[in-house]
């Protein structure tokens, strides 16, 4: 895939799936907007994006905070003229009976992965609608397609993930604008260590044996590589995908068939 002269608005990108969707669209030749809050980890993937020979530029991102996000983009198309890519990886998990929940946790994670995808796919739209051309692809979660236990608020925040991007592929149609969901299942990340770490005690059993019981689910035996949910969302982003919008595309090696 050959992404030269493209300009990638990807958040999350300090990091897992969004720092090596970063690093692939680079490879595949655009140029990088990476947004986190950890500067640090964005500083590094900066680096390793211009050892790429490609550019790019970092911003210090609360995807929770439209102003920071709409300065983001302002300073992007100053930049660079222009955003053709938008990828939105940010995103936080928690363990929780729904029934034990704390409201400030249910804010905190629908903030960032439900309000966080709005408000980012809004301020990068209305870019695009000017430019009469985009490609949008979401981070979901085959959680947001079956309900798991200890999860239901995450499970919520990607469902509402999903919605979002089959409305925006409805409305920004016109405008030649395409938007796409990847639901990955468990993904070799920091975030997935977090799960066996925290899920585990919560069903009785050690992260160890948590993380043997997951991937028992899975019928390919193992769980996916970043690069890999990273090739699906470079495909979605070329114009080899010019004819498909509104999809949620499972990533899961058999664990999720629908």
């Amino acid at each position: 895939m050959n992404f030269e002269g493209k300009v990638a608005f990807i958040t999350g990108a300090g990091r897992g799936i969004g720092k090596t969707t970063a690093l692939l669209l680079a490879k595949y030749g655009a140029n990088i907007v990476a947004c986190d809050l950890n500067y640090s980890d964005l500083e590094k993937t900066k680096a390793e994006i211009e050892e790429l020979g490609r550019k790019a530029i970092i911003c210090e991102t609360d995807v929770t905070n439209k102003l920071q996000i709409d300065q983001a983009v302002q300073k992007s198309v100053e930049e660079f003229g222009s955003i053709d890519i938008l990828v939105n990886c940010a995103g936080i998990i928690s363990t929780s009976l729904l029934v034990e929940a704390e409201e400030d946790m249910w804010d905190k994670v629908m903030g960032i992965n439900a309000k966080g995808t709005f408000l980012t796919c809004q301020s990068v739209a209305k870019q695009m609608i000017q430019q009469k051309s985009g490609k949008i692809v979401n981070i979901s979660s085959i959680a947001s397609k079956t309900a798991e236990y200890a999860n239901g608020i995450y499970c919520t925040s990607k469902a509402a993930v999903n919605m979002i991007s089959q409305t925006l592929a409805l409305e920004l149609a016109p405008f030649n604008i395409n938007v796409n969901a990847v639901c990955p299942a468990y993904t070799n990340t920091d975030m997935m260590q977090n799960v066996f770490d925290n899920r585990g005690p919560v069903e009785g059993m050690t992260p160890e044996e948590y993380k043997k019981v997951l991937t028992s689910f899975v019928p390919l035996g193992r769980m996916a590589e970043p690069n890999e949910i990273s090739e699906l969302i470079a495909f979605l982003s070329s114009d080899k995908a010019n004819f498909i919008t509104g999809v949620t595309y499972t990533i899961a090696g058999g664990k999720e068939l629908h």
